[in-house]
């Protein structure tokens, strides 16, 4: 079973990939490749997510809106290579698991059509209620985020405090369209619970699968 784990940044996408590999999975890592192609324009001595975020910003400093462009063109680009080599693989290359970005839902309709057709998505959703401790976890811990129309300073408004103000509203809408394109869901007190392990994962995955087909 193929899967692309789809959600916000620090949902725990990049935890769970890592972890089924423990069940014969290989990874597709989004941020990594997208990095790749980025090159020297990030820091060669960060992870590739605190060196994406360093080079895309934040919405309010200048260039965001150039790299925020630049990120969906390159992320566009190396979700279609990812379809390409699922179409060509052989069946028999079923245990992949797709670690994407959280800015997916951004794509082409055609191209999410197109991952959808050739993976499970799975939803990993944030804990209820969370928009303001995942706000300083964005804070402390950077990854590169796409804001699309979420952000809408007011005038005389600081920097941090329209980012604080609109960051729930980004949440609100990340988590309807995932909720829309993912064939299941899992919610944060299933998939963040300490003595959920990766078989347990699967199994409720593929449970859905079967409820869904």
């Amino acid at each position: 079973m193929r899967l692309s784990l789809i959600g916000m940044s620090g949902a725990g996408k990049s935890y769970w990939a890592k972890r089924m590999q423990s069940q014969g999975y290989r990874n597709i890592i989004c941020d990594n490749l997208i990095a790749e192609q980025l090159g020297p324009l990030i820091s060669s001595s960060e992870k590739s997510t605190l060196g994406l975020a360093a080079w895309m910003g934040k919405p309010d400093q200048p260039g965001y809106k150039e790299a925020q462009a630049k990120y969906l063109e390159l992320e566009t680009k190396v979700v279609t290579q990812i379809c390409d080599e699922l179409e060509q693989s052989s069946e028999s290359d079923d245990k992949v698991i797709i670690d994407t970005t959280g800015s997916l839902i951004y794509l082409e309709p055609q191209l999410i059509k197109r991952i959808k057709k050739l993976s499970f998505l799975v939803y990993l959703r944030l804990e209820e209620n969370s928009s303001q401790s995942h706000y300083q976890i964005f804070i402390d811990d950077p990854k590169p985020v796409i804001w699309g129309k979420h952000y809408s300073p007011e005038p005389g408004e600081k920097p941090e405090a329209s980012l604080r103000r609109c960051y729930p509203e980004l949440l609100s809408f990340r988590d309807q369209e995932y909720d829309r394109i993912a064939d299941c869901t899992l919610e944060y007190s299933f998939h963040h619970h300490p003595e959920t392990c990766p078989s347990e994962m699967l199994d409720a995955i593929q449970n859905m699968k079967k409820n869904a087909s």
